[in-house]
This record gives structure tokens, C-alpha cells and sequence, in this order.
């Protein structure tokens, strides 16, 4: 069977089933891992056992606690630049790249080093998560798959975005969310195949997580029981306005803020370990001033603890809030930009709930008898700064809504989402995964794009420019093709197209181009895969199913019609 050939629907069945599987997994013991790192630096014990939601003891080492970000930055600085510098940073843009720049291929050391590099930048009190790491991990497993068992690129890289999507509904416990997120912005093309295997993947991943985690949504309050957004609170609805407002500000601020920092970084003299120990001894120095002067380290880690606060009304000081999300901010910009492993997903949801509760704060004092929740607003910030940071603006409404387990907040949430998705799509084109790529001169699409290409048949572009004779006569002097017979089957095709260089009597030259031939029902996008698959230049559509007569030919399409077919898909764009 040729490495190219279509594998049966049935076999990536099993295939996505297994990434999934692997994909529960994976996000198990990257937690073990984030564990032992974080207990053997910040309490010096050996333990696999952490709970992110818990806040760190911060009586163990005292001002000696600066230095545990340096050591972690010294191991991950050794694994990234020895092993695998495709490591370095959140992950995500390296999966994106790899799909649309690769062909769906991720080195296979990149799930050992990714590991380890981001469950130590996370452990030793980077201010990143952990959902970037395992999008990657998930990714790497779906393209080691596809390359183990031979297929086409296009298959390849679904198993590449289930992979992804399995990572991240095993690690949040999110089935749906995983599954939007691979839609929105990693599949090049949606399909009931693709999605088919993508929810596959995700469902077997989270039932795994949750065999081997818990059945828990990542922030379990049980006080976190909203009444419904109902008609009591329809008029604080223009509230989410400005706050959509000032979210999709913020967003744009972290997304340029992120390779701002990266930039200044690289232009420090000396090299990739020195300019991380500084990066993370600057975040050691702000951990342990939060630890003299508020009582907890705060901004170290994923900051599900913090978060907790939040939504739990422990944090209130509207002024204290906006002073975390600007640490946060600080601390995350320090950390990615210096040259550590680690997501963005985790400082977005820390940004978005401080920023939030210290929005919502302040509407309560203007406004004694609203009746939205500090926590609405709260859970709104999240869902709109992961949305309008990365562009994935249904997958962060709806992982929200697994995440605490509470659905009656999705009006304001998706309100919010949208506006500051919206303005910063305005503001900065390129979301925080895909202005890496742009940056290493690489254009990939944020979102979902239009299918106006994969509904297109090949009978709605082809031409009827073409000629069959048979072999031997004198081909008309003017452009088109022309199709070589021989006992009333098709030899081989000539284009014909006028050469301007030539003398004008000389009005026409044959090219002769390989071809093949196409049922006029198939669709556009794979007829442009077989062309691609047989290096074939002429598609010859034919009105009759497998069958090399000439005279069932209907039309022909070339590289003009193919053109033709792209700029009109670009006007609906």
C-alpha cells in the first residue's frame, strides 16, 4: 500500500482512540512530574502528590526562595538548548508551524524534553501553565501515529489535532473544550472525519484523566452556584460591554508585551542561560516580596490558588486585584520571554479573574444594588482573555463553563468574549500563538476559515477549452488542450497556450503534462490532493466512473481554473 493511500476510517478510529488513551495519560504524569518539582524545590520533600489549587507554604526557605526559579531555569535551559530547542516557549505556535509548514511531523524527542523542560519551569515557580506543554505532547504522540502507520499528510495531521485536543480535555477535564480548541485553531479543514476523530480522542482522554485525576471541574466551589443571569440582572449585561472593552485592551497588551520581552531578552549580552537565570531571578525577587507583604506567593506557578480566591470572594481589594494582574503579567512576560516551557492559558484565566472581580468590585460601589456577582464578572475575565489572547473564543466560553462546572453565566461570558476578541482582533491581527509564526516570516490562519472550497465539485470549475484526436493528426493552431487517443482511449494530454516571445505565425506551443482522470462528482479539494499525490499537472473530468474513454471526457481543469477557483473562495473570506 503506498504511504499516500487514504487509510480506512475504521483504522484512525483505533489510531485516535489510542491518542487519547496516550493522551489521558500524558497529562497524568506531567502532573506527577509538576509535582515532584514543585515539592522537591519550594518544600524539599519527595512527593508527587500537588495540588495546584492550594496555596505553597512559604515558610520553608524563606529569602532563600529566589533561588529556586534560578535552579529550575538552569535544568531547562540544559534541556532545551542540548535535546530540543522546539521546546522553548507555550507549544502551541510549534504544533500550528508543524501542521501547516511540516507536514504534520513533530520529533519524537520533543514529548520527553517538553516534559520535563515545562513540568520544571512550572515546578520551580514559573508564571506559565501547564495547558501548553501538553497540547504539544498530545500533538507529538498524533504524529509519531502518523508516521508509524503510513498515510496522507491530511490524515497525519488530524491525528496531529486530536493529539492536541486529547492534551488539553485530559488536563482541564474538558472534553469539549479540547475538541473546539483543536477545531478553532489547529484543523486546516473541517470534515466529519476530522471531527468524528477529534471527539473520539477527547472523550477517551478525559474519561482516562479522570480515572487516573478526578471527576472534579478544575475549579471545584461549592458555594461557585450562580442563580441564573435572569430578568432581574438583564440591565448589568451593558456592564460586560466596557468590560469586553477593556479585556480586549489587556489581551492586546499581553500579546505584544510577551515577544516585547522576548526581544529584550535576546539582546542581553551573554547567552541562553544566563539571560533565563536573570529572567527567573526577577520573578524569585517578586514571589518572595508578594510572600513578605500579602502572605502568599500569589503569582508563582499556574495560580490555580489565586484564582480560587477570586472566585470565592476572598480577594476583594479592587486595588490589590488589578496589582496581581499586573504582576502576573510582569512575572509571565519574565518567564516565556526569558526562555522558559510553559502555556499561556493559566496566566489568561489568572489575568482575567483578577482584572474581572476588580472590575465587578467596582461596579458594586457605583452601583449598591447590582445584582451580577463579583464572580460573573470574574468568570466573564477568564473566558475573554483566553478567547481574545489566542482566538479560540468558543472554546474558552465553553471550557469555562466545564471548568467551574456552572452554566448560567454563558450570556455575559460570551458577550464579553466577543467584544474583546473583537477589539483586539483590531488592535493586533495576530493572536499570541500566531504572531510567533509571523515573527519567523510563517502566515497561518487564526480560527475557522471558510469551507467554500472543500463544498466545490470539480464539474463547478472545469473548462471545455480541450480537443480529443487521435494520436498522430495536426493539433489546432490556437490555446486550449488537447487530449492524444488511441483506440478511443486517452494516451496523454498537451496543453496549448500562445507563446508571446515567438514569431506571430507561431502562434501555439504544446507542453505535454501528466494527468489523470476524475469523476465529475468528486470534490475540488480532493481532486487537489491526487494531483498533488501524482505530481499530475491536468485534471481530465470525465462523466463516467473509472473509465479511460476519451469520449466520456467533459472538461478539463488546469492551474487557470484552479485560479479562478481561489479568488473566488478569497471574496468570501
Amino acid at each position: 500500500m503506498p504511504e499516500t493511500e487514504n487509510r480506512s476510517l475504521v483504522l484512525l478510529c483505533l489510531l485516535a482512540i489510542f491518542v487519547g488513551v496516550i493522551g489521558g495519560i500524558g497529562a497524568w504524569v506531567f502532573r506527577l512530574l509538576i509535582g515532584l518539582f514543585h515539592n522537591l524545590l519550594f518544600l524539599g520533600k519527595f512527593s508527587l502528590q500537588y495540588d495546584a489549587s492550594i496555596h505553597t507554604p512559604t515558610d520553608v526557605w524563606g529569602a532563600w526562595v529566589i533561588l529556586v526559579p534560578v535552579i529550575g531555569a538552569v535544568g531547562v535551559a540544559w534541556l532545551v538548548k542540548t535535546f530540543a530547542p522546539e521546546a522553548k516557549g507555550h507549544g502551541v505556535p510549534e504544533v500550528m508551524d508543524a501542521i501547516y509548514y511540516n507536514e504534520g511531523q513533530i520529533r519524537p524527542v520533543v514529548v520527553i524534553v517538553k516534559s520535563l523542560a515545562s513540568a520544571l519551569s512550572i515546578g520551580s515557580g514559573g508564571a506559565i501553565g501547564r495547558e501548553g506543554p501538553i497540547i504539544q505532547i498530545g500533538a507529538t504522540f498524533g504524529s509519531l501515529i502518523g508516521n508509524w502507520v503510513a498515510m496522507p499528510t491530511r490524515q497525519r495531521v488530524i491525528l496531529v489535532a486530536a493529539g492536541a485536543g486529547a492534551g488539553i480535555a485530559a488536563t482541564f477535564n474538558a472534553p469539549l473544550g479540547g475538541i473546539l480548541f483543536a477545531v478553532e485553531l489547529l484543523l486546516v479543514s473541517i470534515s466529519a472525519e476530522s471531527i468524528f476523530l477529534l471527539a473520539t480522542s477527547s472523550i477517551m482522554a478525559t474519561y482516562i484523566g479522570r480515572q487516573l485525576l478526578s471527576m472534579t471541574p478544575s475549579f471545584n466551589v461549592p458555594a461557585l452556584e450562580i442563580p441564573d443571569f435572569g430578568v432581574g440582572a438583564n440591565w448589568g449585561l451593558i456592564l460586560f460591554l466596557p468590560f469586553g472593552l477593556i479585556c480586549g485592551v489587556a489581551a492586546t497588551f499581553f500579546v505584544r508585551a510577551i515577544y516585547w520581552a522576548e526581544d529584550k531578552f535576546d539582546a542581553i549580552p551573554g547567552n541562553y542561560y544566563s539571560r533565563h537565570m536573570l529572567g527567573m531571578a526577577i520573578v524569585g525577587v517578586m514571589i518572595y516580596v508578594m510572600q513578605l507583604y500579602a502572605g502568599h506567593f500569589y503569582i508563582q506557578g499556574v495560580g490555580y490558588a489565586t484564582i480560587l480566591d477570586v472566585l470565592m470572594n476572598a480577594l476583594s481589594d479592587p486595588w490589590f486585584l488589578l496589582l496581581l494582574f499586573a504582576l502576573k503579567m510582569i512575572a509571565t512576560c519574565l518567564t516565556l520571554g526569558s526562555g522558559a516551557s510553559g502555556g499561556v492559558f493559566s496566566p489568561s484565566l489568572f489575568m482575567g479573574a483578577t482584572l474581572g472581580a476588580a472590575f465587578g468590585n467596582v461596579m458594586h460601589m457605583i452601583f449598591p444594588g447590582l445584582e451580577v456577582g463579583i464572580t460573573v464578572f470574574a468568570i466573564s475575565g477568564m473566558a475573554a482573555m483566553i478567547g481574545s489572547t489566542t482566538g479560540a473564543v468558543f472554546t474558552s466560553v465553553v471550557m469555562l463553563a466545564e471548568m467551574t462546572g456552572d452554566h448560567n453565566t454563558v450570556l455575559p461570558t460570551v458577550l464579553t468574549t466577543a467584544v474583546a476578541y473583537a477589539l483586539r482582533r483590531y488592535l493586533s491581527p495576530a493572536s499570541i500563538y500566531t504572531l510567533k509564526l509571523n515573527r519567523r516570516g510563517h502566515a497561518v490562519p487564526e480560527g475557522m476559515t471558510s469551507a467554500f472550497l472543500a463544498a466545490k465539485e470539480i464539474k463547478d470549475i472545469m473548462a471545455h477549452n480541450f480537443t480529443a484526436l487521435p494520436k498522430g493528426e495536426t493539433p489546432p493552431n490556437s490555446p486550449g488542450v488537447v487530449i492524444w487517443t488511441g483506440n478511443g482511449n486517452v494516451l496523454s494530454v498537451e496543453r496549448r497556450f500562445v507563446d508571446k516571445n515567438r514569431a506571430e505565425e507561431a502562434l501555439s506551443v504544446g507542453i505535454a503534462e501528466r494527468h489523470l482522470i476524475v469523476p465529475e462528482a468528486m470534490g475540488l479539494v480532493e481532486v487537489l490532493q491526487k494531483l498533488q499525490q501524482r505530481q499530475a499537472e491536468i485534471a481530465l473530468v470525465s462523466a463516467a466512473p473509472n473509465t479511460k474513454i476519451a469520449a466520456d471526457i467533459v472538461g478539463v481543469v488546469t492551474v487557470t481554473e484552479i485560479s479562478n477557483a481561489l479568488k473566488d473562495a478569497a471574496i468570501l473570506q
